[in-house]
């Protein structure tokens, strides 16, 4: 008898995952030649605040790219997906750290002084604890949703309250600047990446709650657990929260030097403290095991909500000490 040969079809899969890194990989190609476009001018000459501005605009670029691959991640789960969104947004972090790096040259002093600066700096501070975190814990699904959030939230936002490069005021001429508002700055980012992981909860938990809801809860599905949320959620706002606390005691401490008094009820002052409570009623309800889960996430929230309004409602629509510039102090 004939032996007959069985030949196996060959994978699809398996082809066009030879084939494919080599195409997937001419789309950050062109992010990178898009972003270096935008600065290829500044390049030869041209002052520091327009190159910063280009910088400015190439650090989006990036991020815009890494989150379209984040989003495919999510979707798809396939490693080499994640790693084009870091080879985009990781550089997209360097660019950015020397957007404002030339935008302190352009002033001629340290680059927190107003709102736009300010958004800046958060911005950047929100990726690199995003970065950090995807390397100890299974977070860079949640990619896109964090680039979307800084893209549009924030540098879209602190575009929209550009302002050019000049000296500091005299409230600001002070070495507490860089304590406080850094501290604040810094602070402010990282509760800000605890707002994203509480949202993701509240998502998922209302999606395993009602079935219907969310497309049947496919794409809740995809999400890490509960327990990692609210796990992220928690340690991001025990590490932000002691940094809050120090910036607001500089700040007191600053108030003093300039104004000649520790606390005068500003509206500032005044939802500083009101955040600065929310998240210390988070911690302690933590402790609570029947608070712990959605009633928490629901506190996170609010926390971020008290910190939009301390940063922005309180400087742009509500008169007070600190609304000199639009500044960030």
């Amino acid at each position: 008898m004939a032996r007959v040969t069985v030949t196996e079809p060959v994978s699809t899969s398996a082809v066009t995952g030879r084939r494919g890194p080599a195409r997937w990989q001419l789309i950050p190609l062109a992010f990178y030649l898009l972003a270096f476009a935008l600065v290829r001018a500044d390049l030869v000459g041209g002052s520091a605040a327009d190159l910063s501005l280009q910088l400015y605009f190439s650090a989006m670029v990036m991020y815009v790219g890494g989150m379209f691959f984040y989003f495919a991640f999510f979707a798809y789960r396939q490693e080499a997906l994640r790693w084009l969104g870091v080879a985009l947004v990781a550089p997209g972090a360097l660019i950015h750290l020397g957007a404002i790096v030339a935008r302190g040259f352009a002033d001629s002093h340290y680059p927190l002084a107003n709102m736009y600066e300010y958004s800046s700096m958060l911005a950047l501070v929100a990726v690199t604890v995003f970065l950090l975190m995807t390397v100890r814990w299974p977070v860079a699904s949640l990619g896109g949703g964090v680039a979307l959030f800084v893209v549009v939230a924030l540098m879209g936002i602190g575009y929209g309250l550009y302002q050019s490069p000049e000296p500091l005021v005299p409230a600001l001429q002070s070495y507490w600047l860089k304590i406080h508002v850094t501290s604040m700055m810094a602070s402010s980012g990282i509760l800000v990446s605890s707002f994203v992981f509480a949202g993701l909860y509240l998502l998922k938990d209302r999606s395993t709650n009602i079935k219907s809801w969310l497309h049947g809860s496919a794409i809740a599905a995809r999400l890490p657990s509960l327990e990692t949320l609210d796990r992220l959620t928690f340690r991001a706002i025990l590490l932000g929260f002691p940094i809050w606390t120090f910036g607001t005691m500089a700040g007191a401490i600053w108030g003093e030097h300039a104004w000649g008094r520790w606390w005068g009820w500003d509206p500032k002052e005044t939802w500083a403290a009101i955040t600065w409570i929310v998240y210390a009623i988070y911690l302690h309800a933590h402790t609570l095991r029947l608070w712990r889960g959605r009633r928490t996430a629901l506190i996170a929230t609010a926390g971020f909500v008290s910190i939009m309004i301390t940063l922005y409602a309180v400087n742009l629509w509500i008169v007070g000490l600190h609304s000199y510039a639009r500044g960030a102090g």
